[in-house]
Order: C-alpha cells, then structure tokens, then sequence
C-alpha cells in the first residue's frame, strides 16, 4: 500500500525512504501532525485507503489522506504554546480554502466586537 500510494503521502508532507528489503523510514511528517504521529498513526493511515477502489480519481485518495490527517491533527483538548499556535494559523492563512477542515468543519469563526461582549456579559 505504501508503495502505491508513495506519491500521495508525500504530496500531503511525508518524507519516507527505503530502509532496507520491506522497511521504510519516515524521515518527515506533515506540520499538523507532528507532535502526535507515530507508528500506529501512519499504520493506521495506509490500513485506510485499503477500502479505495482502483478506480478511486487521485483527489479521492488525496481526500481520504487529509480526511485522516485532520482526524488525527491537533484536538481541542491538545495544549498548544503560543508559538505553536502563530504556526499553525500561519499556515492556516496559506491554505486555498482556510475556512473549513477536510470534513466541512469551519476553522475560523467571524464574530464581531459587540457579539464577543455579549458572551462575556459585557453588554447589556
């Protein structure tokens, strides 16, 4: 699985090499990922696209990549440093589409002075 889909991990930000007969080493993960991937993320990730037909278009399988890198990205419950958190808004803003995850899930929220008052009770 890994051979076939090389190409597509490393386009989403993998860097894997040979290591030697069946063995490979992943020498890079993606930004989003990178204080939570391990072993068992990246197993868990090629066990995920055995279900895609060979038919499946590239952006299928483009998709099914970044569906699980988002399941696996940061959580909400994740504590993040403030130089963690300007990184990944950093790279948030480079996005094509930064307003929504790979699900559909919005990733900005626009609300206006006098709405965020209104949460802290500051108006009346």
């Amino acid at each position: 699985m890994l051979k076939k889909y090389m190409d597509r991990f490393t386009e989403t930000g993998f860097e894997i090499e040979p290591f030697g007969g069946k063995e490979y080493a992943i020498c890079a993960v993606p930004g989003n990922l990178y204080s939570i991937a391990d072993r068992a993320l990246f197993l868990e990730m090629l066990d995920g696209l055995t279900d895609i037909s060979e038919r499946a278009s590239d952006q299928a399988i483009r998709e099914k990549i970044a569906s699980m890198s988002c399941k696996a990205a940061v959580k909400g419950n994740h504590r993040l440093s403030v130089q963690e958190a300007d990184a990944l808004i950093g790279e948030l803003l480079t996005l094509e589409n930064p307003y929504n995850c790979p699900h559909g899930r919005p990733t900005i929220v626009a609300m206006t002075k006098y709405e965020l008052e209104k949460k802290f009770k500051r108006v009346v």
